[in-house]
């Protein structure tokens, strides 16, 4: 089987093609990524960080998407018209690279050709096309991996906390499950779209007919080649890790010196490696849908652009500076962060926000532990994360309709253990017994009274000072109220998603993993700013929070976190660095 994949006749064409132009190839695809990276992605930024400012908006998120719509007109328009301005440089980067592989199978190949090519296709671009496309690769590429990517979609992604919920539901699972394969099923049915409308000058209209009509009877077809390349793309990285690793163990057994130089350059041949890999199957999948009588215009003039004559420079210093940031990563195992236990408990040790789970979990001593208390109907505040008490309590009531006598007095039942629900008062005065420090998230709702924040702070403001506890919130009136009545307490704003870096009076920001990058911690340090990252579970989330530089994870299991650091940090040889430095690939 593995030999009819590896050396079928289309795989072999492949290969050929590539072994012939594959140096044009990687510098094709690093010059369109870096041009993104470094001029466009930032320029974006900055535009919509410009825009928010005008607006005196601190922040986007899910929480206040229409506030520009129905509060700021004139940013909102400021905002769309940056998306669209987006949809077209993602069309753009496809449309460079797919002219670039044209040019290159030509052997023509030049930017100041290629930029021209697409410039004359971006003209052909009309409204209908825009908005088709809109959802094409805000639907289609953030699944296609490995074959497409663009930096300019990174934060297309959905929150793992969003798809762990639903996962967890039968009906939204099975529905979930349905959307995964109707996106599969186009990707392939839609596999000739641009490539039509880029080169047979098709509009969008036609371009989907005839897409629709070339992969009509064929599904299997193309599915079983994109599967060829997926599985030689799978075995070729695999033997790239499984060379290296094995090279890098001996080196690990020389002299400290030579062992850091051989680390450092096998860590980069790791990246170039997998980068080139992840070329060969983009282009691999190009090759497939490109017509094989594909030609592009021949210009008169042969003159080197000068992005042509700069390219190899350009590797060459993408190289070096790969090979000198590789020996500072293999000697530098960044900070440990901050161990926060989320909801109180340790691998399932009690029912969360209870003060038994409380008691075990503060013996595992984390840096903080994590609760989230509500308002009652007396106005006293109680430890309590759910809005509604009937998957805890077996009650169909909110926090709000019950008075702190008759909450504590409810039983709650979890993971096979049960405990009373705790006042906040109660919670306090426990974890002070332990000397155990808390990030209180204090949660709202329409239900609350109009003061409950005011009388928050009235109350607490000098115990949390006193035993250096930190409060967050999704809600940002917390965070402003937090900063009028008591700015010296450290206090955090959740953003489930990353939009854009905050302008917030926040300590820092305690953010879902899935969204958070380096960019984020990177702009956050810059700000003076803490980062939070959330729900940190897994061996390599642990690991990817080290590399991110963050400065607290929040976990469900304390006792694994703290294990998987002192094994990190213990076990400091240059080939497990290489297998860590695995998860920091897709970054």
């Amino acid at each position: 089987m593995l030999f009819y994949i590896l050396y079928s006749s289309d795989m072999m064409r492949l290969k050929r093609d590539f072994s012939l132009h594959w140096k044009n190839y990687l510098i094709l695809f690093l010059v369109v990524e870096l041009s993104l990276e470094v001029g466009v992605i930032p320029l974006f930024n900055a535009w919509t960080s410009l825009l928010l400012n005008l607006g005196a908006i601190p922040y986007l998120s899910y929480t206040n998407a229409l506030s520009p719509v129905t509060s700021h007109p004139y940013i909102a328009l400021g905002l769309l018209l940056e998306l669209i301005i987006l949809i077209i440089c993602v069309f753009g980067q496809f449309a460079l690279i797919l002219n670039g592989v044209v040019r290159i199978r030509q052997d023509e190949f030049s930017f100041r050709t290629i930029l021209k090519d697409t410039a004359r296709q971006l003209r052909q671009l009309d409204p209908l096309g825009i908005c088709f496309f809109a959802g094409y690769f805000l639907l289609i590429v953030p699944f296609s991996g490995i074959f497409f990517n663009s930096p300019l979609l990174s934060k297309v992604v959905i929150p793992e906390f969003i798809l762990d919920f639903l996962l967890q539901k039968p009906l939204y699972a099975t529905l979930i499950g349905i959307f995964y394969l109707a996106i599969f099923i186009l990707s392939i049915r839609l596999l000739f779209v641009l490539p039509l409308m880029l080169f047979e000058k098709l509009k969008i209209k036609a371009a989907l007919a005839q897409s629709w009509q070339l992969t009509k009877n064929k599904f299997w077809v193309y599915t079983l080649k994109l599967l060829k390349i997926s599985l030689i793309a799978l075995i070729a990285n695999l033997s790239l890790i499984g060379i290296l690793y094995a090279i890098q163990l001996g080196l690990d057994q020389t002299a400290p010196w030579s062992a850091l130089i051989g680390g450092s350059i096998n860590v980069t041949l790791l990246q170039v490696g997998s980068f080139l890999i992840s070329v060969w199957a983009s282009v691999a999948l190009l090759q497939l849908i490109l017509p094989a009588d594909v030609t592009l215009a021949t210009y008169k003039s042969t003159k080197k652009s000068w992005l042509s004559k700069v390219a190899k420079p350009l590797f060459a210093l993408f190289t070096l500076g790969a090979l000198l940031g590789n020996g500072v990563y293999l000697v530098h195992l960044g900070q440990t962060p901050l161990i926060i236990s989320h909801r109180g408990v340790d691998a399932q040790n009690g029912v969360q926000n209870t003060l038994p789970a409380l008691r075990k979990t503060a013996q595992a001593r984390p840096d903080y532990i994590e609760i989230d208390i509500q308002e009652t109907k007396d106005h006293k505040f109680v430890v309590m994360h759910d809005e509604n008490l009937k998957q805890l309590a077996k009650l169909d009531a909110s926090p709000q309709e019950l008075t702190l006598a008759q909450l504590t007095a409810l039983t709650v039942h979890e993971n096979g253990h049960q405990a009373k629900i705790p006042s906040f008062d109660e919670y306090l005065n426990v974890a002070k017994q332990y000397d155990q420090k808390l990030l209180v998230e204090i949660k709202t709702t329409k239900r609350d009274s109009k003061n409950m924040l005011k009388n928050f702070f009235d109350t607490y403001e000098a115990t949390l000072k006193q035993n250096k506890h930190e409060l967050q919130s999704l809600d940002y009136k917390v965070i402003t109220s937090a900063k009028k009545y008591a700015p010296t307490l450290n206090t955090y704003y959740i953003l489930p998603y990353n939009f854009i870096f905050p302008q917030t009076p926040a300590n820092g920001y305690t953010m879902e993993k899935t969204t958070l990058n380096d960019s984020f911690v990177t702009q956050a340090k810059l700000s003076f700013k803490k980062v939070y990252s959330w729900t940190v579970n897994s061996e390599n989330d642990f690991k990817n929070a080290a590399f991110l530089d963050v400065d607290g994870i929040i976990t469900d299991n304390v006792t694994k976190a703290k294990r998987a650091y002192h094994n990190f940090n213990a076990n400091t040889s240059y080939a497990k660095r290489l297998l860590d430095f695995i998860i920091l690939l897709p970054e």
